[in-house]
């Protein structure tokens, strides 16, 4: 039996093994955290810093004939965190709710207050939809996509447009 002495079982190095094991889960876990959240600031970063050239424009026009082709009403240009809006997605739910004051006068082209809480990319789409697209008969929008843990999720820009042309 003196062959056999390393076939041995303790408690204490079952305990260790399982430790050693759950710590290295733990720390795989918390790298791959770190980078999702790199990633997100690297994502956060480039909508903030977004600016429209000839190529981008080109690129969502082509989109957007593509999905009218398909008989389709609207285009996805991008989706984000709600966390990046300076309230968390707030103004774009309650966007098509009435406001608890009513203006004295009415504004036919008024903004949507939404607009100041996106990301600053997202200004510069709408002031590109606003000048170039809204007068060919294009929507501009933004919506809350999903719900995570009660919470707005992500949210959604879009172009949209009507499906037959006496809705235009």
């Amino acid at each position: 039996m003196s062959g056999t002495s390393d076939l041995g079982l303790s408690l204490a190095s079952l305990f260790a093994e399982r430790e050693a094991r759950r710590r290295q889960e733990r720390e795989a876990e918390e790298q791959l955290k770190q980078r999702e959240r790199e990633e997100l600031a690297a994502f956060k970063k480039r909508l903030e810093d977004f600016q429209l050239d000839e190529d981008k424009v080109r690129v969502v026009l082509d989109r957007i004939r593509r999905a009218f082709d398909r008989g389709e009403t609207e285009l996805q240009l991008t989706s984000f965190p709600s966390t990046f809006c300076s309230d968390s997605g707030r103004a774009i739910i309650n966007a098509d709710l009435p406001p608890i004051n009513r203006p004295k006068e009415p504004q036919a082209d008024a903004e949507p207050a939404w607009i100041a809480t996106l990301p600053a990319g997202g200004r510069v789409v709408y002031d590109y939809w606003k000048t170039n697209l809204k007068p060919g008969g294009f929507q501009f929008s933004a919506r809350i996509l999903n719900y995570k843990e009660g919470r707005p999720g992500d949210i959604g820009l879009f172009f949209s447009w009507p499906k037959n042309a006496p809705d235009a």
